[in-house]
């Protein structure tokens, strides 16, 4: 561990992390290049895909909601707790909250809700368990996962951002931030001279290290 990286971190006052499918791999849930069937993971959570083929698209929902439902924190996640680190994830697994963060926006959604389009009523994720197709209660219409699909807008960037601007360091965990506008994010930080750590593998082990 680099002693710089230590200083800064004892010094950070509003630490700030964007985190992504790799802080969760250690915790057992894949990232999303992998493939259900065949089909990568980015192609069955597309927009044209729920469209199109709603029924292999919750086949594929189903099956990964089993795998959430198992996992839990890692110490990754918990090192960001202790820290009061505040998080910027495009994780849909909700383990920053389980694992006790307050501060979290969850820029492409979560797994534990459906939600109607129609009437914008809100139900749990396990209505779509046992339902190939699951209908909103209300008004009949198809629902759909509370996440951004691939082809959607992002969630709360001009809150992310403002986060960024405000913080003192930039922790860069488990994401390669190939998609916009996501990855401008440490922009606004590195104009600030703000430093930015990114670790992209074992988070499990270098956060608690840096944040001991």
């Amino acid at each position: 561990m680099d002693a710089q990286w230590r200083r800064w971190a004892e010094s950070a006052q509003q630490p700030v992390a964007i985190t992504g499918a790799g802080i969760s791999v250690p915790s057992g849930l894949p990232t999303i290049n992998r493939s259900w069937r065949g089909v990568p993971l980015r192609e069955i959570f597309a927009a044209q895909m729920f469209a199109g083929d709603p029924a292999r698209f919750f086949a594929c929902y189903r099956e990964l909601m089993l795998e959430w439902r198992e996992a839990v924190p890692n110490p990754a996640h918990r090192a960001l707790v202790r820290a009061g680190v505040r998080i910027i994830t495009q994780n849909l697994d909700g383990l920053h909250q389980v694992a006790g963060s307050g501060d979290v926006l969850e820029v492409h959604g979560n797994l534990r809700e459906l939600v109607c389009q129609h009437c914008q009523g809100v139900y749990p994720a396990h209505v779509a368990e046992t339902n190939p197709l699951p209908h909103c209660p209300t008004c009949a219409h198809l629902l759909k996962p509370n996440i951004v699909l691939v082809g959607e807008e992002v969630r709360h960037i001009a809150t992310a951002a403002d986060w960024v601007g405000q913080c003192d360091l930039l922790l860069v965990i488990g994401t390669k931030l190939e998609m916009a506008p996501v990855r401008d994010l440490p922009q606004i930080a590195r104009e600030r001279g703000v430093p930015i750590l990114a670790c992209n593998r074992r988070a499990e082990e270098m956060l608690p290290a840096l944040f001991a």
